[in-house]
């Protein structure tokens, strides 16, 4: 199984790709791709008519994995804008893009004790109107982060370790069948 890992942020210290290296650590019999979207320049018809290369690199990786893990901040009640940003991209033609029918799951981290529910409630409105396939279970949120977190990235609270992985074995299932 191939999926492709999208983090909402790109700081050097970023809980977001250490959530997602600890899900790529936990499941070495897949192939999980985390692509630099901070790359990315910002979407524009205008460039739309003759995307960048980066851009056409993120369109062929999207459209050849099975699905999309989402971890991602909440900036200011929302959605980072480097991870909306990409949606924007690749949900492009709207109703026929490279997301339509995609599985995607969706973990929020924060440190508050919401773990990032308005930014999930946002990607699941996004990813939603791209007709992608959102994984419907219970919310993956983990609030608390740099309790869970040691220094090198290493998820230590067993409690979200065995949460996260219910939760991507889930999502897992749900690609199979």
């Amino acid at each position: 199984m191939k999926l492709v890992l999208l983090s909402g942020s790109f700081h050097k210290n970023s809980r977001s790709i250490y959530i997602l290296k600890e899900i790529k650590r936990f499941y070495p019999e897949f192939e999980m791709i985390i692509p630099k979207l901070d790359e990315l320049p910002f979407y524009s018809e205008d460039l739309d008519k003759q995307r960048p290369e980066i851009v056409l690199e993120l369109f062929s990786l999207v459209e050849n994995v099975d699905g999309i893990i989402v971890c991602s901040p909440e900036y200011n009640h929302s959605i980072p804008a480097v991870l909306k940003n990409a949606i924007d991209w690749i949900s492009r033609p709207a109703f026929n893009s490279v997301l339509k029918d995609k599985p995607v799951t969706i973990i929020t981290q924060g440190q508050s004790p919401v773990g990032g529910a308005r930014a999930q409630a946002h990607l699941k409105l996004v990813f939603d109107s791209t007709l992608s396939n959102i994984h419907m279970t219970h919310e993956m949120m983990i609030s608390g982060v740099d309790n869970v977190l040691d220094m090198d990235g290493k998820i230590t609270d067993e409690k979200v370790v065995k949460r996260l992985k219910r939760h991507i074995d889930n999502f897992i299932m749900k690609i199979k069948e």
